[in-house]
């Protein structure tokens, strides 16, 4: 995969040039798989995470799977009171990197002076105000390639969708560089997912497929199919039941460039990119 790298906004430098592993906190009481049941049960998980081998642990405060209506998300002193401790918590703690999954600008400033190094925004840093904070911050950021307008799935063809995203997503970096972030300090993630992504599951195996198309715009890739219903509808299992197809997404991620993998399962994961290293490094 490309030899890619993330800096922080201390200047320092992360190496991407290997799959990293990106454990998953959601702290909302509607998240798809799993919600937390006690502040033991997440700290437990975070340990557990960290001791796997996450590179990144991803602290959110919003589901955004289709049980929920996006247009009545949590405000923002509900994302707040949700993510602010586990960042300084984690940030105390480890001496991992923390990303925080928000597209609210109040949180992006407030998890940043707490610790976090990484915003990871779904709505694609569409949010009034989130863009200018970004940059101001100097903070990394992943941008999700996320539909403005909800969009039919399976309204065009496959090489369109792929077209009009990796389009989308390359003008979306060039706003990002324009207001003053560097190119090693942002990520891109096609949205991978149903429901509120617009998009259905055969859409989702070809930009799997095709995902060097994202990594040819010359940034490291972010992907999410951890537990998806995508895997769910090809093995006719439920989210608890999705761990092995989890685990066979994101080694076909790695395979296929991605930089970044956003999993729920780190242990897992961070097993099947040691064997995708082992052989990368002998024979790739």
């Amino acid at each position: 995969m490309p030899a890619f790298r993330l800096r922080l906004r201390d200047d320092r430098i992360v190496s991407l040039s290997t799959p990293s592993v990106m454990g998953i906190i959601n702290l909302s009481p509607d998240s798809f798989y799993r919600p937390y049941s006690s502040a033991d049960d997440i700290r437990k998980t975070i340990e557990q995470m960290v001791v796997a081998g996450a590179d990144f642990i991803d602290v959110g405060g919003e589901a955004t799977n289709l049980s929920v209506d996006l247009n009545h998300s949590p405000n923002v002193q509900q994302q707040l009171d949700r993510v602010l401790p586990w960042v300084e918590w984690i940030a105390r703690q480890f001496p991992v990197l923390i990303s925080v999954d928000t597209s609210e600008p109040q949180v992006m400033r407030e998890a940043v002076a707490r610790g976090a190094h990484l915003i990871n925004d779904q709505r694609g840093l569409q949010r009034p105000g989130a863009l200018a904070t970004v940059a101001e911050l100097k903070t990394p950021v992943c941008v999700m390639h996320f539909f403005t307008a909800a969009r039919q799935p399976g309204s065009c063809s496959l090489p369109e969708l792929l077209a009009m995203m990796t389009a989308d997503l390359s003008i979306r970096a060039g706003q990002c560089r324009t207001a003053g972030l560097s190119a090693d300090q942002i990520i891109i993630d096609p949205g991978f997912g149903q429901g509120h992504y617009c998009k259905n599951a055969e859409e989702n195996y070809y930009l799997l497929a095709h995902l060097d198309a994202f990594t040819s715009l010359g940034f490291p890739v972010l992907t999410g199919w951890s537990r998806k219903s995508m895997i769910g509808d090809t093995l006719g299992v439920a989210a608890p039941q999705r761990l092995y197809g989890s685990i066979a997404a994101a080694t076909l991620a790695a395979v296929k460039g991605a930089a970044i993998l956003r999993v729920h399962d780190v242990a897992e994961t961070r097993d099947a990119v040691n064997i995708f290293r082992a052989m990368d490094v002998h024979y790739g």
